[in-house]
């Protein structure tokens, strides 16, 4: 599942912050991650001559960041069973037979709650 959600990470980062979003592949919403500033964001606007330094820290970070918020997504969607896509948690029904997508359990006639209203 960390695999499936790390590539669904659409990167909206900047200079200053790490920031990652997912969109429900059934309602369309994203999803954005926990922002998490770059260490060296107030230092780098003042010392352009070590942008180099910098920017060879901003990656290790930037990864740090991908993987935080890949085990923050983890706790908002799921993989529906039946049709394999990605979804938020207000779409995704816990149902008596399996978990399902809404659209996957709409079309099996299956009822559910929602994990999260």
């Amino acid at each position: 599942m960390t695999n499936l959600l790390s590539s669904h990470l659409e990167d909206r980062s900047t200079p200053q912050y790490f920031c990652f979003s997912i969109r429900c592949e059934v309602c369309g919403e994203f999803w954005y991650s926990s922002i998490i500033p770059f260490s060296k964001a107030l230092q780098a606007a003042e010392h352009r001559e070590k942008k180099e330094l910098y920017d060879a820290i901003y990656q290790p970070e930037k990864q740090r960041a991908m993987q935080a918020a890949s085990q923050e997504a983890r706790e908002r969607f799921s993989q529906c069973p039946i049709c394999r896509r990605l979804v938020c948690d207000a779409c995704f029904l816990i149902c008596d037979e399996m978990d399902l997508c809404r659209e996957c359990a709409g079309r099996m006639e299956e009822s559910g709650e929602p994990v999260a209203p």
